[in-house]
């Protein structure tokens, strides 16, 4: 027998008192240190994969300020009914070493890579954030906003078998508040932010037709990752040559 999916992960508890009042304080208050804002195409309601470079810094607090802008923002600071949305991540080695870390990632809405657990989770109508290039971008280097995302399929996969469109997303400024170096394997980013503007652009969405069975099929997703990540890098070049 095929095994059985698993279940969404639980809804963001928004009443938590961490949540309220610890990492929504804390997003506004770098949002606005960073003068972080939203800007570019209107933004889409409803199921969508958002794509961008993995973030600075070993918490990803650009990502982190670019959810809060996305969807926690209106619910935060107004009341208003905000979209859920959820960062895609995996597991890292730094989790080890900081007392409680996976338990804040439950918080700032962080879920697995499985791809089951992400359908799920846009089949239940929320927003996922998804960086393809994973650990491999996660490092200091010059060419910091070049997108890495050779033999990444799978948030194609994900937009064929639930017609969510995949939505560019430029988050830039990361690598300048939070600068870092490396020493032969290892990176080290500054803990301190520096007071560099962080820009948080959408782009247009990319419409992908639904359809499941055609999700493994390499001369069907094979071109769509060409043409997502040809127009997310060209947003990011975009975005830093303003």
């Amino acid at each position: 027998m095929p095994a059985t999916p698993p279940p969404a992960p639980p809804l963001q508890d928004r009443d938590h008192w961490v949540y309220r009042r610890f990492l929504l304080p804390w997003a506004r208050t770098m949002a606005r240190y960073h003068r972080a804002r939203l800007e570019g195409a209107p933004q889409p309601s409803g199921p969508c994969i958002y794509v961008a470079l993995h973030g600075a810094s070993y918490l990803v607090p650009d990502l982190v300020m670019a959810c809060y802008l996305l969807a926690w923002k209106r619910w935060h600071e107004t009341g208003a009914e905000q979209e859920r949305i959820r960062i895609v991540g995996g597991l890292s080695q730094i989790e080890r070493f900081i007392p409680g870390l996976p338990r804040a990632k439950d918080f700032a809405g962080i879920i697995g890579t499985g791809e089951d657990t992400c359908q799920a989770v846009l089949e239940r109508g929320e927003q996922l954030l998804i960086t393809p290039g994973g650990s491999r971008e996660a490092q200091p280097s010059r060419d910091f906003y070049r997108l890495r995302w050779e033999g990444r399929f799978g948030f194609v996969r994900l937009a064929l078998k639930t017609g969510a469109p995949i939505v560019p997303l430029a988050v830039v400024g990361g690598a300048e508040a939070y600068p870092g170096f490396k020493l032969g394997k290892l990176s080290f980013w500054s803990p301190l932010p520096l007071p560099a503007r962080i820009r948080v652009v959408l782009g247009e969405p990319i419409a992908v037709e639904r359809r499941p069975e055609r999700a493994r099929d390499a001369t069907v997703v094979k071109p769509i990752q060409e043409l997502v990540w040809r127009r997310t890098q060209a947003l990011y070049d975009e975005v830093r040559g303003a």
